[in-house]
């Protein structure tokens, strides 16, 4: 086998001495799915960090010189990766790729991160991130491995939509047919992780994204994770924990400071306005509406502040999506209702050209992750009879960006997410549309799962499976 290895580590130079850098990321992943099933995520970063780059140079920010010149050091990087690997060590720090950070909105947050590590150094290693929807416990989780990532020898993200053991196998192995692993074989391969994070020397850590259900079970591999194999783990979660074991912080509302502070941030051409507070204080002072109605602000010169305020506090449309919420929503928190209604009101006057609401459509079905462009726009291309919109790419591609530019959707390069509570009132806003398309849009998400299993992206493609079904039965 060591033969084998050598040989095709040395195909891989061979390929970026050619200058062949896209074929050699590939080549590279190839041989992490074969030998280094740990590796992959490493090497997926890599790939993604090149079409980035190039990107870069599609939209004309970056010319031919600089395109070559980041294409180098990127091969570089990888090179030297290669050459680690060829010595059968984890070399890597990312035991899992590690989403971007939006640093504009994370310095909000710098108050509950000291929290966070204060509760570090009292001895306390697993610690739950709560508070409801749009709060920025994720941004929060971002923002803590980004500032404290010299602190740990290995750092791992999982997003456990798909529930924490299957997260945690796709997120370390690559098999094929994961979707038919049975409740014991999953546990064996939870004990193999276990048995390899244990070999890796120094402090680990584990961020678990978006753990909304969990039960004993999981709980209980927290503990396994920290006692075992040197873990700190965060977990986000709208799901308050009632334990004892673990340590929790309520992620709190901004302050009428902070919130103003971002909105401020997001409409650069922004007065102070006697009205701001109002409206700020009429959502909440949550960090997501907070950024919405400033962007929202910024590209609709007709609003001002004083009129957006009233019209959402009182207007005939602003009553009636509160009772739409209070129907729909009859089981959920206040603050959620409230929430609800607000977006509802803004999609009703948010001037959506018909490309901008086609786009929408497609996310509805999607779960709230980061969706590479190519992959999506791969997804969309398969199905036939998606009609007049897709003929060509530069629609398609305006419409995601002037999209990201009202704040409807969030966008790092070449990713786009749409926030699962913007989702939602978006899928009651479209649920006409997406009745009479229901067939045409889950085929584009199942193209999207067949693309993430290809790419040996499990986790990802589980749960895209899981969200179909929630939204199939959202508003029957």
């Amino acid at each position: 086998m060591k033969k084998d290895i050598s040989r095709k580590i040395s195909r891989i130079k061979t390929l970026f001495l050619r200058k062949k850098i896209a074929q050699g990321i590939e080549v590279v992943e190839q041989l992490c799915r074969d030998y280094f099933e740990v590796h992959v995520g490493v090497a997926q970063a890599f790939r993604s960090a090149f079409q980035a780059h190039r990107y870069e140079h599609t939209l004309g920010r970056i010319n031919d010189y600089e395109l070559e010149k980041g294409s180098y050091e990127i091969a570089w990087k990888v090179l030297d990766f290669v050459e680690k690997l060829s010595q059968y060590h984890h070399t890597s720090p990312y035991l899992t790729p590690i989403p971007p950070l939006d640093i504009d909105q994370a310095v909000l947050r710098k108050r509950d991160l000291l929290h966070v590590k204060a509760l570090q150094k009292k001895g306390v290693p697993i610690i739950f991130l709560q508070g409801n929807s749009g709060m920025g416990k994720t941004t929060l989780c971002k923002l803590y491995v980004y500032t404290y990532i010299a602190e740990y020898a290995y750092v791992a993200w999982i997003s456990s939509g798909a529930g924490l053991v299957d997260a945690l196998v796709a997120g370390f192995f690559d098999e094929d047919n994961q979707q038919q692993y049975t409740k014991e074989y999953k546990s064996v391969k939870f004990e193999r992780i276990v048995k390899f994070l244990e070999q890796l020397d120094g402090k680990k850590l584990l961020i678990v994204d978006g753990l909304d259900a969990y039960d004993s079970v999981d709980l209980a591999m927290f503990k396994t994770l920290y006692e075992t194999a040197n873990f700190d783990i965060l977990v986000s979660t709208t799901k308050a924990y009632t334990g004892e074991y673990f340590q929790t912080i309520d992620v709190a509302y901004f302050d009428e400071e902070q919130s103003s502070e971002l909105f401020f941030k997001e409409h650069l051409s922004a007065k102070e306005d006697q009205f701001l507070p109002k409206l700020l204080g009429l959502v909440g002072n949550q960090p997501l509406m907070s950024r919405l109605v400033a962007r929202i602000l910024h590209q609709h010169n007709q609003w001002n502040v004083k009129d957006l305020y009233k019209f959402m506090r009182h207007s005939p449309l602003a009553n009636t999506n509160w009772q739409i919420a209070d129907h729909l929503l009859e089981d959920r928190p206040q603050d959620d209702k409230a929430l609800f209604t607000h977006v509802l009101t803004l999609l009703n006057i948010g001037d959506l050209s018909e490309n901008e609401k086609w786009v929408l459509e497609q996310f509805v079905l999607l779960p709230p992750f980061e969706i590479e462009w190519i992959d999506l726009k791969k997804a969309l291309k398969l199905p036939a009879g998606l009609g007049k919109m897709l003929i060509g790419n530069r629609g398609f591609l305006e419409a995601l960006e002037s999209l990201t530019k009202k704040g409807w959707l969030t966008r790092d390069k070449t990713t786009y997410k749409f926030h699962g509570v913007l989702q939602e009132a978006t899928h009651y806003f479209f649920r006409f549309k997406i009745e009479q398309r229901w067939d045409v849009l889950a085929q584009v998400a199942v193209n999207l799962q067949k693309i993430y299993l290809e790419q040996k992206r499990f986790s990802e493609a589980h749960q895209i499976d899981r969200y179909l079904k929630i939204v199939m039965i959202r508003y029957e």
